[in-house]
């Protein structure tokens, strides 16, 4: 199985839409997604990630999308002690974040007190929950830190959500806290992440990163006006 994670494209955040290059991006995301067979659509329920899914939409007409609330921004912020402010999970000084074990542990790392206070316990098991209740619909049923495999499954789905959540639910399916993934890796507009699910096991199944922020069709395009001058 395929999950294809999709950042929207440039947004007006005060308006929650897309800018005109952000209409741009998600346009050209649409053209490289137009050769996908995409078996099922989920989307956040915000105005930047629902218009980028829609452009997509209009080369599948005979598709629809599932908003799913799990997928909404991860805009929760906590208090940093250190600082004495109110910042975004990914806006956590490294000196700080990297010196606290409970950070890097799957299930740990929203136990701390900072996280616990800023409610991060329940928005990421919804994204958690979420997740798995979409695989089992496929045929995967989460078993402990695996998935068993009830019915082989070779479907592409996609996720058009945010960098926060993008980074959610990769941590989810890669059994890492996502802690690691806000921290260490970077996903630009309309960047495209997939994951497969590794099936030389039979009935056991986990999943790999095949690619993390491709954004191929935006420098494709770069290039073509680049040599068009």
């Amino acid at each position: 199985m395929r999950i294809l994670i999709l950042r929207h494209g440039e947004p007006d955040y005060v308006k929650d839409c897309l800018t005109e290059k952000g209409i741009e991006q998600a346009g050209l995301l649409a053209e490289r997604l137009t050769g996908e067979d995409i078996k099922a659509f989920y989307v956040s329920p915000m105005g930047r990630a629902r218009e980028t899914c829609d452009i997509t939409l209009k080369k599948f007409p005979e598709s629809r999308a599932e908003v799913c609330d799990w997928l909404h921004e991860f805009d929760l912020m906590w208090d940093n002690p250190e600082s004495g402010k109110k910042e975004m999970v990914w806006d956590v000084p490294p000196d700080y974040w990297t010196e606290i074990p409970e950070l890097y542990e799957k299930d740990g790392w929203y136990e701390h007190p900072a996280m616990k206070a800023a409610g991060m316990g329940d928005r990421i098991l919804a994204v958690n929950t979420g997740v798995d209740k979409v695989l089992a619909k496929y045929g995967l049923i989460r078993k402990g830190r695996h998935y068993e495999v009830k019915q082989k499954c070779d479907d592409t789905i996609a996720m058009f959500c945010h960098f926060g959540a993008m980074c959610a639910v990769t941590a989810h399916l890669l059994n890492i806290s996502p802690m690691i993934v806000w921290q260490g890796f970077n996903a630009d507009f309309t960047a495209l992440t997939e994951l497969c699910t590794d099936d030389r096991y039979g009935s056991k199944a986990n999943f790999r990163i095949c690619t993390f922020n491709d954004t191929h069709h935006l420098k494709e395009h770069e290039r073509t006006q680049l040599s068009a001058k």
